[in-house]
This record gives structure tokens, sequence and C-alpha cells, in this order.
């Protein structure tokens, strides 16, 4: 019998988000001290590719999505502790409930679409009671933290605060030669300036405010606008780039599994969203020596460097992130934006600091050795 402690994760779909980059990375990093089963409720593995070939994982597709009809599925994994993930994941939570299953933590990373303003009361309340069937509720970022604490009730010694981390060598600044290659595969002139962002092209992402400030007049019309991604708001980002007459200068290759090679052609990162928690593309591109525009949102404003905080623009003020993007297009000041924005990463937010919070996590729960688990920080009211 394998001594390995097994590990079951619970997620709505493991496609290209957060929680699925992480848990990738993770999974790669902790290597045979754990194996794992992955269960994906609308069966979507996609994200699978992240993986290492000889990781030690399993995936399986439920029949029924329901909680009664995941709890038997949930047992027949003898997982020696369950994971689930944001608010899809609630079901597993309490199927796991109903199943007798007790050793479960819950992770959240921010909301869906339709939240991305304000909670929906029923849900608010439904995450008060179901969160409360985890051990502990893990997340991301100091605002998720006052959220648990404040809206969802939870009691502050069952959060787990760990930050994400990003691979320092993965992520760095690439030399001249590879920029220039990176930019020739796009048929970027070495001349241009580009603006790049990646993620899931959804709604609350607001890349639509990204291009339309990109369409502005105060931008060069020498600077590229480059959208890293796949999702439902694809055709309308296109339709919106041509009505604004910047389609030829708006490049958009689709889904990329590696983005540390595409930082290197980017001048600017760009945030342009209505909601987010710890954005893992916001530390990638730190530590790529990027200077970042972006929204106040989540806990990005703790995250960037005290010389980039000129260029976080509260949501809604479309015209301030309009000119902070035309600032630093414009500016001799984005070599050294970029570089203390890498330095922060390295300082604080470094891969390894992740991998060992989460695995002692792991262990702690998984063996019920609950003599340490990772603390919300002091500070965690405040942003």
């Amino acid at each position: 019998m394998s001594s390995r402690l097994r590990l079951c994760h619970v997620f709505p779909n493991f496609g290209h988000g957060g929680p699925e980059v992480r848990t990738s990375g993770l999974i790669n990093a902790l290597g045979t001290d754990f194996e794992h089963v992955i269960i994906a409720l609308n069966g979507n593995f996609s994200g699978r590719s992240r993986l290492r070939a000889d990781a030690p994982v399993r995936f399986v597709t439920p029949s029924a999505r329901t909680p009664c009809g995941l709890g038997p599925l949930l047992r027949k994994q003898h997982a020696d502790l369950l994971l689930t993930y944001g608010w899809g994941g609630t079901d597993a939570l309490l199927g796991a409930r109903l199943a007798g299953i007790s050793r479960v933590v819950h992770g959240e990373d921010g909301f869906l679409p339709d939240e991305a303003f304000c909670e929906r009361p029923k849900r608010r309340l439904a995450r008060r009671v179901l969160l409360r069937l985890a051990e502990t509720i893990v997340v991301p970022s100091r605002t998720l933290c006052t959220v648990a604490r404040d809206s969802w009730r939870i009691p502050p010694h069952h959060i787990a605060y760990i930050p994400n981390g990003v691979d320092l060598v993965r992520f760095s600044v690439r030399p001249p030669a590879e920029r220039a290659r990176a930019r020739s595969a796009l048929g970027i002139a070495t001349a241009e300036t580009v603006i790049g962002t990646a993620g899931i092209l959804r709604v609350e992402k607001n890349y639509r405010r990204l291009v339309r400030a990109f369409a502005d007049a105060k931008i060069r019309k020498d600077t590229r606008l480059l959208i890293l991604g796949e999702g439902p708001e694809r055709n309308e980002l296109v339709r919106l780039s041509a009505e604004l007459g910047v389609a030829e200068r708006v490049l958009m290759p689709g889904l990329v599994e590696d983005l540390s090679p595409y930082y290197a052609a980017m001048d600017v990162f760009a945030i342009s969203s209505d909601t987010e928690q710890m954005p893992i593309v916001l530390l990638e591109a730190m530590a790529s020596a990027l200077p970042v525009v972006s929204t106040d949102v989540g806990d990005v404003s703790i995250m960037i460097s005290a010389a980039n905080k000129p260029f976080l623009v509260p949501i809604g003020d479309d015209r301030g992130f309009v000119d902070a993007l035309a600032a630093l297009v414009d500016g001799p000041m984005r070599m050294e934006v970029g570089a203390q924005n890498r330095a922060k990463c390295e300082r604080e937010f470094g891969l390894d600091a992740m991998i060992r919070a989460y695995r002692n996590l792991y262990r702690t729960f998984a063996t019920g050795a609950r003599d340490h688990v990772p603390a919300i920080p002091t500070n965690a009211e405040t942003r």
C-alpha cells in the first residue's frame, strides 16, 4: 500500500483559471510526497496539460453533481484530505458532510461574474452555512480574509491566508535576443511599444475597458495591444477593436499554455478587471520586470511596488486608466518601475514560500495533526 497521502481536489472545472494554475504548479512541485485525484464537476480537464507527465494524478468525471450524488463518489476516492474550490465546489462540501467525510479544506479565490460588484444575498447566506462545513477556508488575498470574516462570518482561526507565489526563475528578465524572437513571432516591430495582458476573456475582466483605452487618442499610434487568452468575450473584443479602428494593432493569439516568453515581448502590463483578488498573471508580469497599469481591485494595491502605485486607478475612472497607460507608454520610468516590481516579488512572493505553506497545510489536515495552520495576517482587516 502506498505511504503517500492522497488528496482529492474537486473543481467546478479544471480549466485555466487561477486556482487550477496554482494547483497544477503545486502538484508538480510536491512530487511523490502526495498522490492526487482531480474531479471536475463539468467534466472539463483542459488544464491537465500543465501537469508533468509523471505527476501522480488520476482524473474523475462525476456522473452526478448534486450533493447526494457526489457523496458516494467522494467516499470511493479514499482520500486522506478532500479539497473543494469556489462557489461551484460547495456542492461537494455538502456532499462530503452527508457522506461522513470530515477532513475537508475549502479554497476561495474570488467571485463569479454576477458578483463582480457585490455578493448576492442568498449566496452570502449559503456561504455562511456551507463554508462552516470545512475545517478551514484557504484564501490568497487579504481582501478575501476580510470578506470571509465579516461577510461569511468565518472565525479568524478557521481562515488560512496563503498568498500566491511566482517562479522567479521561469518568470524573469529575458535577454534582448529572446525579446527580439518573441516580438518577431508575433509580427511586432522592434520600435513598437507593446501593452500586454493575459487571462480568461470573461466579462468581469473588462477587457473592453482596455480596448477602449488603447483606442484613445492619447495612446501613441506606434503602440500594439497584445491580449493573451480565450473566453466568451473574444468575439466582442474583436468587434469592438474593429469599431474603434484599432483592429490592425490588436493581437489576440488565443490561449497560451506558457506565458513566460510572451512577457518578454511586452513593455507595459495592464489589468482592467472589475474584480480580482491576487492575480497570478500580475505576479508573473512583476517577476518579468514589467510596469503595471491596473484598476484598484483586490490586493493589487499591496502587491505592486511603491514606484508602481501612481499607475493604480480606481474602478470607474476610465479617463484615469487612459492617462496611466499613456504615461507609462511615453514615460522614461518604465524600466525603473518594472525593476522595483521584480524586487518586490523577490522579497515577498517567491514560489518556494507558497509551496511550503501548502505542503504544511495538506499534511496538517490530512494527518489530523493540527498543530499549525497558516494564519491570517494581523493586518488582514486593512488593505
